[in-house]
């Protein structure tokens, strides 16, 4: 139980426990009310206050028993402490309330989350359903949000199963946190429909989007606006966020930012969406027809009902806007002519996504030796790089150029057939290569990681193939040299820009955000004017392009160690500069203080 109760091993008593638990879950409210409460409840938790109640004070602990003010009366101390945290709670409450007029809150809605920061509160380590860079955005944005101060909601699907896991929790552990400690400013949906699912998309999305917006609509968009005297701006991400969600909110006059992290969209059918006042609703759901049936089409839905939309990549945007990818089954045309109908009345945006501190190789707990920019840079990712091979089954060499794929195993959008074709011939070639894959594959669907399996095996420890592991996969960009992909098309991408943060080249298609962010690395040494760029593009969708990007990378990383670690270093320095979280959070700041008026939220 150590796991749950966080005990440090010195809390001997139920009472001391309880009192324990009521000062850690005031750290939420105390932070936001800030100045003097949070000074109090920093106070509270001084370890006397909670020492002084134990019953065993004997002499080998009298420097605590001669300083106990309580003349060793556990009964005092108790009602003391006790009477302390009923005041500093009070007081916190009647501050919200004297301060809540001033706050519009902005509840983020999304089926997936990264790590969240902990002011938003005890709950927050416990919930992470991590399956792409969505749920890094949504983690940096409670981040950077709670940071300003600013009043942020989460809501979210409660993947019970992906949380245990994650937190190597039993079932009644499970309970007992969410028996026990308030979720404030975290809705967890709950369903026994996706509570067994380890991702948000796995099982049947169809299914798990239904009660997720039923969910919203019914219960948690009226519960958050009760508490602000109906004040709220809703950001939803994704299509399983928008659907009936964003026609509701548009009804009721409630502004809404969608981001589009990527034109996927689901046919939702009506009969799927019983409970949700379908009527009220009608004359803004985006209808289509499928599976026999009238659906509502989630992402065209959420678009042509924001009030303003974003996209997380300038060139993606226009990609769309401009008809690319007509040849393809890409882009439906429902969310296409939703876009430019937004974009064309100045209600699009773009702003590229910016990892979180956590992303960070110095505060990265997943590696052997962590790492920044002014450390030894090139020694710190050949320890990495050690480990790495010798849990991936790689031979061991800490020579090794090592590339790093850690997307999931997608043929229509991340290229993993170009990968399956020069991979084996690639390392051949160069014998002074690794490989490295570390993805899902799509849904049920084994293809690809059975014929990447069999590539892995025949490599005689030149290739190695593993399903997502997030301490495996941040590990693997601690060890790259570069971080590759050969995406179709890509609307942000954040696999380059956690790459160059960890000190790694990036290699990827000249397409959509990879176009925005990656710019070929020239060297003065070979002629230019001065030392640029950050990794490597190719423009071909075949696999000779890649082979030409990844060749293009392996030349530079073939270059002598004081060349190769000074421009690791610049690249480092370069991408914190140029993807800085509170340039981002500022940007989003503006939209929503657009969204309420142009009035601040702080």
């Amino acid at each position: 139980m150590d796991i749950v109760r966080n005990t440090f091993g010195w809390l001997e008593s139920p009472t001391q426990y309880e009192l324990f638990k009521d000062v850690e879950n005031l750290e939420g409210s105390a932070r936001r009310a800030g100045s003097e409460f949070l000074t109090r409840w920093r106070n509270l938790t001084i370890s006397d206050q909670l020492y002084y109640l134990n019953s065993h004070m004997g002499p080998e602990n009298a420097i605590c028993y001669y300083d106990n003010p309580y003349e060793g009366s556990q009964i005092r101390a108790t009602q003391i402490l006790t009477r302390k945290i009923d005041y500093l709670e009070s007081f916190i409450h009647r501050f919200e309330i004297l301060k809540k007029p001033a706050k519009t809150p902005i509840m983020l809605i999304t089926p997936e989350t990264g790590r969240l920061p902990h002011h938003m509160g005890t709950l927050a380590q416990y919930i992470s359903g991590k399956s792409g860079g969505q749920g890094e955005v949504v983690a940096a944005l409670c981040e950077g949000l709670l940071e300003r101060g600013v009043d942020v909601h989460l809501a979210t699907l409660n993947l019970k199963k992906r949380f245990q896991l994650e937190s190597q929790m039993t079932e009644s552990q499970w309970r007992e946190i969410r028996y026990k400690i308030e979720a404030e400013n975290i809705h967890l949906v709950s369903s026994s429909i996706f509570a067994d699912n380890l991702s948000a998309y796995s099982g049947d999305p169809l299914r798990t989007a239904a009660e997720f917006q039923r969910e919203i609509v019914n219960n948690v968009i009226k519960t958050v606006r009760s508490r602000h005297d109906g004040r709220l701006i809703i950001h939803s991400h994704d299509w399983m966020a928008g659907g009936v969600i964003t026609a509701y909110s548009k009804s009721t006059n409630v502004p809404v930012l969608h981001t589009v992290h990527n034109v996927f969209t689901e046919n939702l059918p009506l009969s799927l969406l019983e409970g949700v006042n379908l009527q009220s609703i009608s004359e803004d759901i985006y209808y289509s027809e499928a599976y026999g049936q009238t659906c509502v089409d989630c992402q065209a839905t959420a678009i042509k009902n924001a009030t303003l939309i974003n996209f997380v990549g300038e060139r993606f945007l226009r990609e769309v806007v401009n008809d690319f990818f007509l040849d393809r089954p890409l882009v439906p045309s429902s969310v296409r002519s939703e876009v430019k109908a937004k974009y064309y009345n100045d209600a699009a945006r773009a702003i590229i996504n910016a990892p979180a501190s956590v992303m960070y190789p110095e505060n990265c707990h997943f590696l052997v030796q962590k790492y920044g920019v002014d450390d030894s840079i090139m020694q710190a990712k050949r320890e990495n790089l050690v480990e790495f091979q010798k849990r991936t089954g790689l031979n061991v060499n800490p020579d090794a150029i090592l590339f790093f794929w850690p997307s999931r195993l997608d043929p229509v959008q991340k290229g993993v057939e170009l990968l399956e074709a020069v991979a084996q011939r690639f390392i051949t070639v160069y014998p002074s290569v690794q490989i490295a894959i570390v993805g899902d594959g799509i849904g049920s669907d084994r293809t690809h990681v059975d014929i990447l399996g069999k590539i892995a095996y025949a490599s005689q420890g030149r290739i190695a193939y593993h399903r997502f592991d997030e301490g495996l996969s941040m590990l693997g960009f601690a060890a790259a040299s570069d971080v590759f992909g050969a995406s179709l098309y890509e609307p942000c991408g954040q696999i380059d820009q956690v790459g160059n943060l960890f000190g790694a080249t990036a290699t990827n298609r000249d397409t959509g955000g990879y176009h925005d962010k990656i710019s070929e690395l020239r060297l003065k040494i070979d002629g230019a004017p001065q030392d640029v760029g950050n990794g490597f593009l190719f423009r071909d969708y075949d696999p000779g392009g890649l082979w030409y990007g990844l060749e293009k990378s392996m030349f530079f990383h073939r270059k002598p160690l004081h060349v190769r670690e000074a421009q690791i270093r610049r690249i480092m320095k370069e991408s914190r500069e140029k993807y800085d979280l509170q340039a981002m959070i500022a940007q989003y700041i503006r939209i929503y203080e657009k969204l309420n008026g142009g009035n601040p939220l702080v």
